[in-house]
C-alpha cells in the first residue's frame, strides 16, 4: 500500500487528510519545494504491525530489500546505490552503524514507527549527509487521545511464529506517555526443495529461530510557555540463529552460526514556536553490542569455534535547529548536528586474537533557504558543511525548482540537482585484517526530475507521479581479494546510476460504506560499473534488479476488509564479474499475499479485530539472496483488541 496526502494551503499552514503511503498534492508547501519522498503513512503502519520496516518498505516504496528471510540480515537499496549509501534515522538518532554503515531493517518493528519517510536522491541533503542514495526518516508520536489507551495483539503463524504486542497510552492535560512492548519468536523451519543439491531434495531450513524483545517507553510534557518536551528510550534484546545456506552439505548439528544482539537508544527533545519561528534541540544516546559465532564439528560430536566476534558501539549526538517563516513567501532555516562514536571490535577465536578500536568525531551544519514568491513557481537553495576526524569536507548544496503546470489538475513539475559525500566507515578504514586508512571519500552528483498529479472527482481520488534520475559516484569504496587470503577495501570504482520511479494511486468511496484503493509502483534502475578497464565494465551492480513493482487492492465494506498485495523482481547480478553463469545470478521472482479482515465494536469503547493473512500466496519457489532459500506458503492469523476512552 502506498501513502498519500492530499494538502490545501494558501501559506505554510496545512490541513493533511491522510489516505495511505505517496505525497501527492494539489498545492506545494514551502517545506516541500522539489522534494522527491515517499511517505508511509501510519495507517500503512498499523496494517503491517506484525512485520519489520524490511517488509513495509519493500512493498510500499522503490527500495530493493536485500533479505535471507524473516529475522534476518535485511539491507536497502535505494536508486541503484549500496546499503551503506542509505542514511537511516529514529526520532533523530542515526540507526547507521559506525562499523559497516549500513541498517538492518529486519531489526525494526513497524510498531515502533508513527510515521515514516523515504527521501530520493538530492533531497536527502536536507535531511542529513553522506545519503548517496537517499534517507529513510522514522518517527514516533504522542497519543492522540485523552484518557487511556490500551491495544493487545496476539499473532499465531506458521513454523511455531508467535507475536505478542502491547500498547498503553496515557494522555491528561498537558502530559502524556506511550509504553509499547513486543515480543516476536518462531522456529522458522520451513520446508523447501533444495534445487542446488542434485536430485532436488526437500530440506527443512535449519539452525534459524529466533527470540526478538522489543521495549520503547515515551515521555510527553507541553508547557504552554516553555514549550513541548519528550523523553523516548528504545531497548532491544534479540537471539537469531544464522540459516544454513542450500549448499551447505553438512549434516550434523554442530555446525552452526547464531547472533545476539543488545542495544539502547534514549532521545531528548524540545520544541516550541514563537509565531513564524520555530525552533528545535535533541539529544541522544545509542549503545550496541553484537556477538557473532560460527562453530563447526570436529567429529565425535565436539564442535571448535571459527568465528568468535563480538563489537561495542556507542554513539552520542546533539542537535539544534530553527525555522523562520517570513510572509507566505520566504523560508528560513539552520540546523547544527555533532556526532561522537565509539567503537570496538574483536574476534578471539583465532589463535592471535583480532580486532580494533577507534573514534569518530562529526560536525554538521546545514542552512536551506526555500522562496515562493508566485503560486506557480517555487525555489530552495540547502548548503551542507561537515567536519570529520579533523577534514572539513567540500560543500554539499543541493538546489530545488517546482513549477505548477496546471493548478486545476494538481500538475506540478519539480526537479532538483545536487552533490554529497560519504566517508568511509571505520570498518574499511580499520578492519584487521584488511582495513585501508587511505581510503578516499566517496563523491557524489544526482539530480532528477519528476511529474506529479492529484485530482478528485466527487467519490473518485486519483494521484501520480513519475520520476527520472541521474547520480555519478565516484570513488565507490569495493572490497577485493589479495593474494595474501584476505579481503581489502579500495577506491576502484566508478558508478552511474540512472533510472525512472512511477507511482499511481486511486481510491473510490461507495455508498453503504463500501469503498476501494489501489497503489501501484514500478520502477526501474540502471546502475552500472563505468569504471573504465575495469573487467565489470558495463555491468549491473551485484543485487540491483533492473525492475521492481509492487501493488496493492483494498476492499473495504462496513466491518469487513480484504487486501491484496503483489511485488516482482528482476534477475540479480550477484558478483561484479558479469559473467552469465547460473551460479552469478538470482533469478526473478513475483510474490502475492492476501489477508481478510472483520472489525467488531463493543459499546463504542472496546474494539476487535481479526485478521488472516496468507503469505506467498501461490506458494512460489525464490531467493531474494543466492543460495539462501526462502518460505514456501505461509499462514498467519492475528487478534487485535484495543479499547479506552
Amino acid at each position: 500500500m502506498l501513502g498519500a496526502r492530499l494538502w490545501a494551503q494558501s501559506s505554510d499552514t496545512l490541513r493533511t487528510v491522510n489516505v495511505e503511503g505517496v505525497v501527492v498534492k494539489a498545492a506545494r508547501s514551502l517545506r516541500e519545494i522539489g522534494v522527491q519522498k515517499t511517505a508511509l503513512s501510519q495507517q500503512v503502519l498499523t496494517d503491517n504491525i506484525a512485520a519489520s520496516m524490511a517488509e513495509v518498505l519493500a512493498q510500499n516504496s522503490t527500495i530493493f530489500i536485500k533479505s535471507s528471510g524473516r529475522a534476518t540480515l535485511a539491507t536497502a537499496s535505494l536508486r541503484g546505490t549500496a546499503p551503506s549509501h542509505t542514511a537511516v534515522s529514529w526520532n533523530g538518532i542515526n540507526l547507521g552503524s559506525p562499523m559497516l554503515g549500513m541498517v538492518d531493517f529486519s531489526m525494526i518493528p513497524s510498531y515502533f514507527v508513527d510515521g515514516g519517510e523515504v527521501y530520493h536522491g538530492a533531497t536527502s541533503v536536507g535531511v542529513v549527509g553522506g545519503g548517496l542514495g537517499g534517507a529513510v526518516v522514522l518517527s514516533t508520536a504522542k497519543p492522540q487521545k485523552e484518557g487511556l489507551d490500551v491495544q493487545l495483539v496476539q499473532g499465531v503463524g506458521s513454523y511455531s511464529t508467535y507475536d505478542e504486542f502491547v500498547r498503553l497510552g496515557y494522555s491528561s492535560g498537558r502530559w502524556s506517555s506511550s509504553t509499547r512492548a513486543l515480543y516476536s519468536s518462531s522456529k522458522n523451519d520451513f520446508e523447501y526443495v533444495n534445487r542446488d543439491k542434485f536430485g532436488h531434495p526437500t530440506e527443512r531450513n535449519k539452525n534459524c529461530g529466533y527470540n526478538d524483545f522489543h521495549l520503547l517507553q515515551e515521555f510527553f510534557y507541553n508547557a504552554p510557555k516553555g514549550g513541548n518536551f519528550a523523553l523516548k528510550g528504545w531497548y532491544t534484546d534479540s537471539s537469531r540463529g544464522i540459516p544454513r545456506m542450500t549448499v551447505d552439505y553438512r549434516d550434523d548439528d554442530q555446525t552452526k552460526a547464531w547472533q545476539d544482539e543488545q542495544s539502547f537508544r534514549g532521545v531528548a527533545e524540545w520544541r516550541k514556536s514563537f509565531g513564524g519561528l520555530r525552533l528545535n534541540a535533541r539529544a541522544g544516546y545509542n549503545h550496541n553490542t553484537l556477538h557473532y559465532i560460527y562453530q563447526f564439528s570436529t567429529g565425535g560430536g565436539q564442535a571448535q569455534r571459527g568465528v568468535d566476534s563480538s563489537s561495542a558501539t556507542n554513539l552520542a549526538f546533539v542537535e539544534a535547529a530553527g525555522e523562520w517563516s517570513i510572509g507566505n513567501s520566504l523560508m528560513l532555516a539552520a540546523s547544527l548536528t555533532g556526532n561522537h562514536y565509539d567503537v570496538e571490535s574483536k574476534d578471539v577465536a583465532p589463535l592471535v586474537p583480532l580486532g580494533f578500536e577507534a573514534t569518530r568525531e562529526e560536525i554538521s551544519a546545514f542552512g536551506s533557504a526555500r522562496w515562493k514568491p508566485t503560486e506557480w513557481f517555487g525555489a530552495a537553495l540547502n548548503v551542507r558543511q561537515e567536519w570529520r576526524d579533523g577534514t572539513l569536507s567540500p560543500l554539499i548544496p543541493a538546489l530545488f525548482v517546482d513549477f505548477t503546470l496546471w493548478p486545476q489538475a494538481g500538475l506540478i513539475l519539480s526537479g532538483s540537482v545536487a552533490r554529497n559525500y560519504r566517508y568511509p566507515t571505520l570498518n574499511d578504514l580499520y578492519y584487521v585484517p584488511g582495513g585501508n586508512p587511505g581510503l578516499q571519500p566517496e563523491e557524489g552528483t544526482t539530480a532528477d526530475l519528476g511529474l506529479e498529479s492529484s485530482v478528485e472527482w466527487g467519490r473518485v481520488k486519483v494521484g501520480g507521479k513519475l520520476t527520472g534520475y541521474h547520480s555519478d559516484i565516484n570513488n565507490w569504496i569495493m572490497w577485493t581479494p589479495t593474494i595474501k587470503g584476505f579481503w581489502t577495501p579500495q577506491n576502484l570504482q566508478r558508478v552511474i546510476s540512472r533510472g525512472v520511479e512511477m507511482r499511481a494511486n486511486a481510491d473510490v468511496a461507495l455508498p453503504d460504506g463500501a469503498k476501494i484503493g489501489w497503489r501501484g509502483i514500478v520502477g526501474y534502475t540502471s546502475s552500472i560499473n563505468a569504471t573504465e578497464g575495469s573487467a565489470s565494465y558495463g555491468n549491473q551492480l551485484p543485487y540491483i534488479p533492473h525492475w521492481s513493482a509492487s501493488s496493492a487492492l483494498m476492499l473495504g465494506w462496513r466491518a469487513w476488509s480484504l487486501d491484496y498485495k503483489w511485488q516482482l523482481y528482476s534477475d540479480r547480478q550477484t558478483s561484479y564479474s558479469g559473467t552469465s553463469f547460473s551460479g552469478d545470478i538470482v533469478e526473478g521472482y513475483t510474490l502475492s499475499d492476501i489477508s481478510l479482515g472483520r472489525t467488531v465494536e463493543v459499546k463504542n469503547k472496546v474494539c476487535f479485530k481479526v485478521i488472516f493473512d496468507i503469505h506467498n500466496l501461490l506458494n512460489k519457489e525464490y531467493q531474494s539472496v543466492l543460495s539462501r532459500p526462502m518460505p514456501p506458503r505461509n499462514y498467519a492469523i492475528r487478534i487485535e483488541c484495543r479499547f479506552g476512552a
